[in-house]
């Protein structure tokens, strides 16, 4: 396509409009000409006028590709040589690049997949977005505007996790593997919106509220202005900054999007109350240190509290169990350790009262010595909540 008035010969290799407005420009290289994507790369930096209207930037074309048959390459702005090409590769076997297809070029999945009518319309609206930053320069804001093109890994995560989200419903685990400056905040951001939208076939929503969750004491403001800028209407996500009562609100009046810190779920027990019957999607930044401490159970205990408490009916009736029990075994499936310490020792101390006649010599002295008290009571504690905590392993 010839695309310049004052250099009418220079022409792209391949443009893609959308309603007669191009959205995407290319360049194809060859091997057996002796050129590949590095050529291209160059041949946009060195000879492609970023004045030109097809490709300035907000103007017209939002992403450029360099594309040979083995790798793809992308850029959404041009400046020169300045301009900074992200790969645009599907990994192999763990590396860089492509991997090979038995069916064709390496790169025929840019065509049959990105490129694919249904797919390139669902990243246009879906995907692309521009990201503004405002950082102080001075005693000025310098404002820095970027167009946010999803790199392959990200598409291609977002889109399958909402598949399967779609086809299984709520209930299931994934993890994303994000390597430094890969772009973890965006993906996170995308996941988010399309999961709170997301519908199943009989038109109901799969989840009623989507909770991101970081690990950090203060919230990472790069996750929460990434999600913040993927939707501007009001009430959509809302970010916990204050304290735990902002958080137990949120959940009690369903925001469709909640970004808040680990830390606050340990406090927002007593706030919250009882919590409807809902399904969350719970997207956890930095997985590895968040999902192993003590507040990650009470995150569970406080979004699946229903759940949990008709789990432990079920068990105690199977075990023939009595009300005691069952409320032992709600508050070990609920809470931690330390908050399990509470109802269990009220139990241990109900049981000695109620079995005083029989052994009339260890309760007075339970009841009586603070310190034989403290040390059973804590051995009993821990043994009991190990114990229930392995049957329940076990049978999972």
């Amino acid at each position: 396509m010839h695309y310049s008035e004052r250099e009418p010969a220079k022409s792209l290799d391949l443009v893609l409009s959308l309603n007669g407005i191009p959205v995407a420009t290319a360049e194809l290289k060859n091997p057996l000409t002796g050129q590949n994507a590095a050529h291209a790369r160059h041949q946009y930096a060195t000879d492609r006028d970023p004045r030109e209207k097809i490709f300035q930037f907000k103007q017209r074309a939002l992403v450029h590709f360099a594309v040979d048959p083995d790798e793809v390459w992308m850029t959404t702005r041009l400046d020169g040589k300045h301009t900074r090409f992200l790969p645009f590769n599907q990994g192999d076997s763990g590396g860089a690049g492509n991997p090979p297809n038995p069916s064709g070029y390496r790169t025929a999945y840019l065509c049959e997949q990105v490129w694919q009518r249904d797919s390139w319309l669902d990243i246009l609206a879906r995907f692309v977005h521009l990201q503004v930053e405002e950082k102080p320069v001075g005693a000025k804001k310098v404002r820095r505007e970027t167009m946010i093109f999803p790199r392959y890994h990200q598409w291609d995560a977002v889109r399958k996790m909402e598949a399967d989200a779609r086809a299984a419903g709520a209930g299931n685990n994934y993890l994303i593997q994000h390597s430094a400056g890969s772009g973890k905040s965006n993906s996170i951001g995308w996941l988010a919106h399309r999961l709170a939208s997301l519908h199943d076939e009989k038109d109901e929503k799969t989840f009623h509220s989507v909770v991101v969750i970081t690990d950090r004491v203060v919230l990472d403001r790069q996750l929460q202005d990434t999600i913040y800028q993927f939707e501007h209407k009001q009430g959509v996500v809302q970010k916990i900054d204050e304290h735990s009562s902002q958080l137990a609100e949120a959940l009690k009046t369903g925001v469709p999007i909640i970004i808040t810190t680990l830390q606050k779920f340990p406090f927002v027990t007593d706030k919250v109350g009882e919590l409807p019957d809902r399904q969350y999607a719970v997207i956890v930044d930095e997985a590895h240190s968040s999902q192993s401490g003590e507040a990650a159970k009470e995150l569970k205990g406080v979004l699946a509290g229903n759940q949990i408490r008709e789990k432990a009916r079920q068990e105690a009736e199977e075990q023939g169990l009595g009300a005691e029990h069952e409320e032992m075994l709600l508050r070990e499936m609920a809470n931690t350790l330390d908050a399990f310490k509470y109802v269990f020792d009220k139990i241990l101390q109900d049981l000695f009262i109620d079995r005083m006649e029989q052994n009339d010599e260890i309760t007075t002295k339970s009841l009586n010595d603070n310190q034989f008290q403290a040390a059973v009571t804590s051995h009993l504690r821990e043994n009991v909540y190990d114990q229930i905590r392995g049957e329940a392993e076990g049978a999972a």
